[in-house]
């Protein structure tokens, strides 16, 4: 009915022309069209249904089966087709945005990168087909596992244009930039080179003439390389492959100092610090301890927080050489966290943190344990990282609470058995902990450098542990690392002499965070509370709210402190659970990381919960 009411429009227009006896022109336009593709070009694009396409100014929706109603369209002679549809308009060209940053898709370009249009009449609408404006460009990227996770691959051109604003001239299908134009380009998404894999960049027509240098992104470091593009041309809807060989791999870390918890005695008033500027190119960030030159000393130092008092750290300023700071204590036991900045002004507003530390002033003992199950001995530290007694009941006994991998500590509750949290102060009053979502630009070890006192809760939901780069369901992190306190294959039980103190480990200098088998007794056969140390040498006590656990004749105690969640950052659980983070991940595709989990009568050292959530941490010493 539709196309009979428009026929008869425009046959009433034609009989009104008629009288003035002009050329007689009838439009007929069909109810609908289906979308098709030329099959010249290579590039594979296609147009999902319910995504918009513009006709001739306007922007109508894609049904199934790639249908587009007409009902809406007005009639007319000819009909300029195009995709995306904010294409701006005018007469036959189409002004396009070209991307700066395209999605990595497996086996094809960008969709929104690759525009397409066609023009056409009434008659050629039943037999239209959708013409690419941009080429293709296929690297052919060679297998590497120690780098397989890619998260983003960046393009930079000497000479050629390679992104902006374009304008498509439908007629002739000819592409010419106008402005905000950029020589780089940045793929990124979930890239997984273990058995090689094959990029594919859309870009504009063009004679390529210069060198591409190429960056690749993963969270183990970055590789370079350089392909000569010269001479060559990327066409309308083909695509240009390319081979790329001879990348540089390198995994550069930088970390400053020894150690990020440093044991100050109690009645100390004063403690020096290394920061010195180091690097490791350790996949495990490996303390490698290569010096940096000068060009990244600190050039200021501050408080952040701590949890005694106003005047608890009343100085702190870096020395002549800017290779450690000094701090000024009151002697009382505690802890701090300082960071040192990259200005002279910690204040500044552009003043950026470059590491922080834990001062931690209390007594420390070790206790060694025997030969374990796992054919491993370990020596433990009487208390959790942060506690300043090891007094069952004490509250001071707690400590500090820590995201799994992070290196930065958290405060607890500051009455046993209750969820009420240690007020934190600087030098002038008292601070607030800061809560931060997480995701791709802060669920990262660099944000979480910078932002030491900073809560990142979980960045995913979801997890991939198919194939790289894998991430974790309520990981504070974005891409998951399982290295970041030195143990990635720890799930495995490794002898206790391979593993190697992590840049990022939270324990002071010549302790580790606990391996997996810490606690573990020398029978091969039992799980539970039956395969830990604490097998009839331990007992829990109701009223203190922990347990006292007496090896050769040494007494430690393993109180509740409660965790900060994944979800909300909050205090919860210091009523009812301890949990005590190990430095491994609980398998080796696994969203979980390891951890003890100690309550009412019963220990589990062989626990699994989300990275996101912070545990108390108990470090041994590295053999």
């Amino acid at each position: 009915m539709k196309t009979l009411i428009k026929y008869l429009v425009a046959a009433l227009v034609v009989i009104m022309v008629s009288c003035d006896d002009t050329e007689q022109l009838i439009y007929e336009q069909p109810n609908s069209f289906t979308l098709a593709f030329n099959t010249d070009d290579e590039l594979n694009v296609e147009i999902q249904t319910g995504a918009k396409i513009g006709i001739n100014g306007e922007e109508y929706p894609v049904l199934s089966n790639a249908c587009i109603s007409m009902y809406d369209v007005p009639v007319a002679n000819q009909y300029l087709i195009y995709y995306p549809a904010n294409a701006q308009l005018s007469d036959n060209n189409l002004d396009y945005s070209l991307p700066t940053v395209q999605t990595y898709t497996q086996g094809v370009v960008d969709q929104s990168a690759c525009p397409l249009y066609c023009l056409t009449d009434n008659d050629g609408l039943n037999n239209m087909q959708m013409n690419v404006a941009c080429g293709g460009l296929k690297l052919f990227v060679p297998a590497n596992e120690d780098f397989a996770s890619l998260t983003s691959v960046t393009f930079e051109s000497e000479n050629d244009i390679l992104t902006g604003d374009i304008s498509l001239d439908a007629t002739t299908g000819q592409v010419t930039f106008r402005e905000n134009t950029s020589k780089t380009l940045v793929l990124k998404g979930d890239i997984n080179i273990s058995e090689g894999q094959e990029l594919y960049l859309a870009l504009p027509p063009m004679a390529l003439g210069s060198a591409l240098n190429i960056t690749f992104v993963s969270p183990k470091g970055i590789g370079t390389c350089s392909v000569d593009l010269n001479g060559k041309s990327i066409e309308r809807g083909k695509i240009l492959s390319v081979a790329l060989e001879n990348i540089e791999w390198v995994s550069v870390t930088n970390y400053y100092g020894k150690a990020n918890s440093i044991i100050v005695a109690p009645g100390t008033t004063s403690v020096t610090v290394d920061c010195t500027p180091y690097y490791t190119t350790s996949l495990n960030y490996t303390y490698e301890s290569h010096a940096y030159d000068d060009s990244r000393l600190a050039r200021s130092a501050k408080l952040l927080w701590n949890d005694v008092s106003t005047d608890f750290i009343s100085n702190v300023s870096l020395s002549s050489d800017r290779k450690s700071f000094i701090a000024t204590l009151n002697g009382q036991p505690g802890n701090a966290v300082i960071a040192i900045y990259d200005t002279e002004d910690p204040d500044a507003e552009d003043a950026a943190i470059l590491w922080s530390y834990h001062i931690w002033v209390t007594d420390v003992t070790d206790q060694p344990f025997g030969m374990n199950s796992k054919g491993n001995n370990y020596t433990v530290m009487d208390r959790n990282l942060g506690a300043v007694s090891a007094t069952p009941g004490d509250v001071g006994a707690i400590g500090l609470l820590y995201q799994w991998g992070r290196k930065d500590p958290f405060v607890t509750t500051n009455e046993v058995g209750k969820n009420t949290e240690v007020i934190m102060y600087n030098q002038v009053g008292t601070v607030s902990l800061k809560i931060e979502s997480g995701g791709e630009e802060k669920g990262t070890v660099a944000y979480s450098v910078k932002n030491p006192a900073t809560y990142i809760k979980y960045s995913r939901s979801k997890s991939n542990v198919a194939t790289p780069p894998y991430y974790y369901s309520y990981d504070w992190l974005y891409w998951g690392d399982n290295a970041l306190w030195g143990n990635p294959e720890g799930y495995n039980y490794p002898s206790a002499a391979t593993i190697q103190k992590s840049v990022y480990d939270p324990c002071p200098e010549g302790y580790m965070v606990a391996p997996r088998d810490t606690w573990l007794n020398n029978s091969s056969s039992a799980s539970g509370i039956e395969a830990s140390v604490f097998l009839s040498t331990s007992n829990w006590d109701t009223e203190k709210l922990g347990y006292s656990l007496n090896y050769n004749g040494q007494g430690l105690w393993y109180p509740l402190g409660g965790l900060r969640n994944r979800k909300t950052g909050k205090l919860q659980d210091a009523e009812k659970s301890g949990y005590y983070w190990q430095s491994t991940a609980f398998a080796s595709n696994g969203a979980d990381a390891s951890y003890m989990n100690v309550g009412k009568d019963k220990v589990d050292t062989a626990g699994k919960n989300s990275r996101a959530n912070a545990f108390s941490v108990r470090c041994v010493r590295i053999n």
